[in-house]
C-alpha cells in the first residue's frame, strides 16, 4: 500500500471526506524511464518551492498526494503552480479507493468527485492505490473508478497486490500497473514477494498495460543504494518505469533522489 501525504491537514479533511489526455504510461519498449511520487509538503517560500520544482524537472513523470485536488487545502494553489510551471513534467494525482485494512472507503460518487477535481487541475493520469480484493476493492468498483478516469481524459495507474485483479477492469494502452516495492521494501529485500503472481506480467505488457516499479530504503536513499537497487528491481521486474525513495515517499523527509542518479543506474 501507498501510504498518502502524512500532514495533519489532508488526515482531517479525509475523515471530513469518509466520515472517519497524454497517456501517462506507454507499452513496453524503449529505455526504462525514470518517475517520482511525491508525497511531501509544498513548501510556502517561494524560493523553496522553485528549488523544489527543479527537483521535479529532473523527472518526466511525477506523481502528488491526495487531498491536493480539493480547492480548500492550503497547498491546493501551491499545486497548481507546480503542475503547470514546471514544464517538461507529466503530473499523475493520487485517490486511495481501498475498502478495508484502515483505508477511507470513499463512495463512488466520492471517488468521481476526486477524478473531477484533478482533472480540473490540469494532471494527466491518476494513481489509484489500494485498488485490489486485499483492500477489499471488487472488479466492479475498480471498473467504475477505471471508467470514470478515462472519461476524465486520465490515463490510470493501478496499484494492486495481485496484477491480476487488473487484467479485466478496462484498462487499455498507455494505462500502467505498479509493482509497488517487489524486490526491496523499506530497505528489507524481497520483504513481500511470496504470493506475487509473476506469471502475470507477460500478459499486462500484451495488452499494453505498463509496469512501473518502485524500490524504498528506510531512511533517503543516497545514490550508491540507487545504483545498488535500481539495476537490481529493472533487471528483475522488467518494468517500463521506476520510482525511488524513501520511507513513505518523501513525506518524512521531503527529501527527493535527483532523477539523473536512477538515470545513471539503469542497466
Amino acid at each position: 500500500m501507498i501510504n498518502i501525504r502524512r500532514w495533519a491537514w489532508v488526515f482531517l479533511w479525509g475523515l471530513v471526506l469518509t466520515g472517519c489526455g497524454t497517456p501517462v504510461g506507454k507499452p513496453m519498449g524503449g529505455p526504462v524511464k525514470p518517475f517520482l511520487i511525491y508525497y511531501g509538503w509544498i513548501p510556502a517560500s517561494p524560493a523553496a518551492r522553485r528549488e523544489l520544482a527543479g527537483e521535479m524537472a529532473g523527472y518526466p513523470v511525477v506523481v502528488l498526494g491526495g487531498g491536493l485536488e480539493w480547492s480548500r487545502n492550503p497547498d491546493h494553489g501551491a499545486a497548481l503552480s507546480l503542475i503547470h510551471g514546471v514544464r517538461g513534467t507529466r503530473f499523475i494525482g493520487y485517490v486511495d479507493i481501498g475498502m478495508t485494512h484502515g483505508q477511507p472507503h470513499h463512495s463512488l460518487a466520492a471517488v468521481r468527485k476526486a477524478l473531477t477535481g484533478w482533472r480540473a487541475m490540469g494532471v494527466q493520469g491518476i494513481l489509484l492505490d489500494c485498488a485490489g480484493p486485499d483492500y477489499g476493492v471488487s472488479s466492479d468498483r475498480l471498473r467504475a473508478a477505471v471508467a470514470w478516469a478515462h472519461r476524465q481524459h486520465l490515463s490510470v495507474l493501478v496499484n494492486a497486490f495481485d496484477p491480476r485483479a487488473v487484467l479485466n477492469v478496462g484498462l487499455r494502452s498507455g494505462d500502467g500497473w505498479l509493482a509497488e516495492n517487489w524486490v526491496i521494501s523499506a530497505g528489507v529485500p524481497d520483504a513481500a514477494t511470496q504470493g506475487f503472481s509473476w506469471t502475470s506480467l507477460p500478459l499486462l505488457r500484451k495488452r499494453g498495460i505498463a509496469v512501473w516499479m518502485t524500490a524504498t530504503d528506510n531512511q533517503a536513499p543516497g545514490e550508491k543504494w540507487v545504483r545498488q537497487w535500481v539495476p537490481k528491481t529493472v533487471n528483475r521486474v522488467k518494468g517500463s518505469w521506476i520510482a525511488v525513495s524513501g520511507p513513505q515517499y518523501s513525506a518524512v523527509s521531503n527529501a527527493v533522489v535527483p532523477a539523473e542518479w536512477i538515470r545513471q543506474s539503469l542497466p
